[in-house]
């Protein structure tokens, strides 16, 4: 979408910005949400990789940056685009708006360069060496919409790496997405949330969930079966009431294999 480079195609974008939550709430109608699966989201992978800040437990495992990290090192092409559409559209109060997508993969050799440019290996790493300072959380898969967009194929061969707030992330539509588009979000297998601290149902891990997972029943949070473990209620809790917890000792081989099943970037 920041590949919408012409100035009246980026008005168009911020007028239907507005709007996105209405359209989301369409797809729940079966004949649009099957039209917008099979052109928008057919296919399609994708996961967050819970910062360590709100990782707890017996198993210290560095996410998100040895996932992030290794498939930077083994990408045959890196592409870091300009700006962040979903920051820049909402105007973001809370993060910077240059942090835009990371595409890796042979497709990304495609992507328009005025959209941004080709990075190393190191630049990669620092960007996201400063996404981790900032908080931000990451998203990584395999995305038919960033492969309709940015004319490029095949989607086999392009990563997604996005760098998602809690305030402006496109998949904040999540919650209104028809079931079936919203299951290509998945929580990584091991990754476990739970409230098990003095809870004072303050809410604040409620405004900050992306798949609206957490309700408050009876004075208390309560995570949900939607949760895709992204890990914002833990660090956003001020009563530090929430855990995410990671026990596999295999836990990073398993996550970059489970992604490397859906896409290839070397």
């Amino acid at each position: 979408m920041i590949w919408l480079k012409k100035k009246w195609q980026r008005k168009i974008l911020t007028l239907l910005w507005p709007f996105r939550f209405i359209g989301a709430r369409l797809t729940k109608f079966p004949p649009v949400g099957r039209l917008v699966k099979h052109f928008f989201f057919d296919g399609d992978f994708a996961v967050y990789l819970p910062h360590k800040k709100a990782q707890k437990g017996q198993v210290k495992v560095v996410l998100p940056d040895a996932v992030v990290n290794y498939f930077i090192e083994q990408a045959s092409f890196r592409f870091q685009m300009n700006g962040c559409v979903c920051r820049e559209t909402n105007r973001c109060q809370n993060y910077p708006p240059d942090l835009g997508c990371l595409f890796l993969g042979e497709a990304a050799r495609g992507i328009n360069p005025a959209l941004g440019r080709e990075v190393g290996v190191a630049e990669a790493k620092a960007i996201q060496k400063r996404v981790d300072e900032l908080g931000l959380i990451n998203m990584v898969g395999k995305l038919r919409l960033d492969r309709v967009l940015l004319a490029v194929s095949p989607g086999e061969r392009l990563l997604t790496i996005c760098h998602c707030c809690e305030c402006c992330c496109l998949f904040n539509l999540l919650p209104y997405l028809a079931t079936p588009i919203g299951r290509s979000i998945q929580k990584l297998d091991g990754v476990e949330v739970s409230v098990d601290g003095p809870c004072r149902g303050c809410g604040r891990c409620v405004e900050t969930c992306f798949a609206r997972a957490i309700s408050i029943e009876e004075g208390k949070a309560v995570i949900g079966e939607q949760c895709r473990g992204c890990g914002r209620c833990v660090t956003s809790c001020p009563a530090e009431a929430i855990t995410l917890i990671i026990e596999k000792d295999d836990f990073i081989e398993e996550s970059i294999l489970r992604i490397r099943s859906y896409v290839q970037v070397d």
